[in-house]
């Protein structure tokens, strides 16, 4: 029987010196050297019987029943990425001698937590939870890709928004079997360097933690029956950097047929647009060779000298209306080309898909170009975003005297151009060149049950605490509940169906022609246009680069 190298110390609740990177980290549990990705194990020794018990092609993993849901935590999808396998591909999981103790998270990646430097390198884990009742057929599957800039968080949760917890008991409810997992982060998820890519017969490097979420997809095909759920009826969502990734997954070859649904939310800020190898590799894998104390000549003997501490700490992610540091890359491999032309051509893999994003997403983010507190700071905060040469244009559009502040007009603004029409622009495109429908959104809807919350009106992120049962300090009033359950059903309806009705109770036509969208406050109506947020002009302004 195989023995876990890492000791639970409990669960710990930190927040990141930013205020909305906060993250909920359940300690540094149960992680195995892994398995190797295959069907169901089906030895006489496995008993598929037993409702907590699960045959998975490693070996067979004990669950423990939370509410009306047994939840199966910390099994490994790849083996630990220490050693020689850092910075490579994600290696197959090998198989576990006897029953493993699902009851316990996996650690959480290595990340930045305010100073420290929390979790470990033998963190690829995903968690599953499935309805207690056992199922009379396949259930569709549902795979949360969290947010977090691709340097923070978990599979396990956020201290923001009064504290979620991600698991699947609001899903499971309505008929989904539910997985979330974590991928390698920052520079050691994403770090693009010439001396890395010379270790490879393609040339390429960075998109280890795209090699994740694609290793994991590969797993869910491999064993989600063994929950219960159907491998034909994976559906993926995620918000922020989590929608973001499975924009680009769509137009990853490898990724084919690994899920058959899709929904972006709070994301695509630039239209899916990545940087090139050649940009990261000059831009933020440059800086972090430089702070590593690697030259720009060194093999990758120095960079993997580094402690994953040193490595995190060298080049911290960031959050804000300013490009991101992490992230995927077109390398003309696992992202053969950019996301918009493999879908022009239509070579994405075509599906339905779900997009939106909230109505006030950079509330919290503006003031990372610096305060913003009259005409003069307003001018420089455009200036800083898209470039001098746009300013006076964005200024005439966006003229300060039409908002109630200099900083709401630059929440407004960044909030049209970088999310608002970003998501109209994609759902267009998607519409465009496949058949699948392409339902668009807009959430509304604040917290109004607390103060500080209430405060932040429909910001970043917000829609998707509505996909979780209310676990932390904050409690919905009936307006929440009410969109909840006007929420949820949808999502769950496409995962079951692949599609959403016309009229009655869960009605939600498609985005085009006419540019329909589905308005989400207390009692969600269709509209169409772009809800006044000038789509057409910001066509025309180019976006910062690098785009992620």
């Amino acid at each position: 029987m195989s023995t876990d190298p890492h000791i639970s110390t409990g669960p710990l609740l930190a927040k990141a010196s930013l205020r909305f990177a906060t993250v909920f980290l359940a300690g540094a549990f149960v992680a195995s050297h892994a398995q190797a990705v295959g069907r169901s194990d089906h030895s006489p020794r496995c008993n598929a019987q037993d409702e907590l018990v699960a045959c998975t092609g490693q070996g067979t993993v004990k669950g423990v029943v939370e509410h009306d849901t047994v939840a199966f935590k910390g099994i490994p999808y790849a083996q630990a990425p220490v050693g020689a396998l850092r910075w490579q591909a994600p290696a197959a999981p090998t198989r576990w001698a006897g029953l493993r103790d699902g009851s316990q998270f996996g650690p959480v990646c290595p990340q930045l937590v305010g100073n420290e430097v929390v979790g470990d390198e033998n963190c690829l884990t995903l968690n599953v939870w499935k309805p207690k009742a056992a199922p009379r057929q396949p259930k569709p599957v549902m795979v949360f890709f969290t947010g977090g800039g691709n340097h923070a968080f978990s599979g396990q949760g956020t201290a923001g928004f009064g504290g979620v917890q991600y698991n699947g008991e609001k899903l499971n409810a309505e008929g989904v079997v539910y997985v979330s997992f974590n991928y390698r982060l920052g520079a050691l998820g994403f770090l693009a360097h010439p001396a890395l890519s010379a270790e490879q017969s393609r040339g390429i490097s960075g998109n280890y933690g795209s090699l994740d979420q694609i290793a994991m997809l590969r797993w869910v095909q491999d064993n989600i029956a063994a929950f219960g759920g159907d491998p034909r009826r994976v559906m993926v969502f995620g918000t922020s950097a989590g929608g973001g990734n499975i924009c680009a997954l769509l137009t990853a070859p490898s990724a084919k047929g690994l899920f058959q649904r899709a929904a972006m939310q709070s994301s695509v800020p630039t239209g899916c647009e990545l940087p090139t190898l050649a940009q990261a590799q000059q831009g933020t894998g440059a800086r972090v060779a430089q702070e590593l104390g690697c030259s720009a000549s060194a093999t990758s003997a120095c960079l993997r000298s580094k402690s994953a501490a040193e490595v995190v700490r060298a080049v911290p992610g960031t959050f804000g209306v300013l490009p991101r540091l992490y992230g995927p890359n077109v390398d003309g491999h696992v992202f053969p080309d950019q996301p918009a032309r493999v879908i022009e051509r239509g070579d994405h893999a075509a599906m339905p898909v779900i997009i939106g994003s909230n109505a006030q997403e950079t509330l919290q983010f503006v003031d990372s170009v610096g305060p913003i507190t009259d005409v003069v700071s307003y001018e420089a905060a455009i200036g800083r975003v898209f470039g001098e040469g746009a300013t006076q244009r964005i200024l005439a559009a966006y003229p300060v005297t039409s908002y109630p502040s200099p900083r709401r007009a630059m929440v407004q603004l960044t909030t049209d151009a970088l999310f608002t029409c970003q998501s109209w622009r994609v759902a267009r495109l998607l519409s465009r060149h496949q058949t699948a429908p392409v339902y668009r959104y807009l959430f509304a809807h604040g917290l109004k049950n607390d103060p500080a919350l209430s405060a932040l009106e429909s910001v970043h992120t917000i829609e998707h605490v509505f996909f979780f049962a209310w676990q932390g300090a904050y409690q919905p009033n009936a307006s929440d509940l009410a969109l909840q359950q006007a929420l949820v059903p949808r999502w769950a309806r496409l995962a079951r169906t692949g599609h959403l009705p016309h009229a009655g109770s869960l009605a939600w036509p498609p985005a085009g022609p006419g540019d329909r969208f589905l308005w989400l406050d207390a009692g969600p109506e269709v509209r169409a246009g772009d809800a006044d947020a000038q789509c057409p002009f910001w066509d025309t302004v180019p976006l910062p680069q690098p785009h992620l």
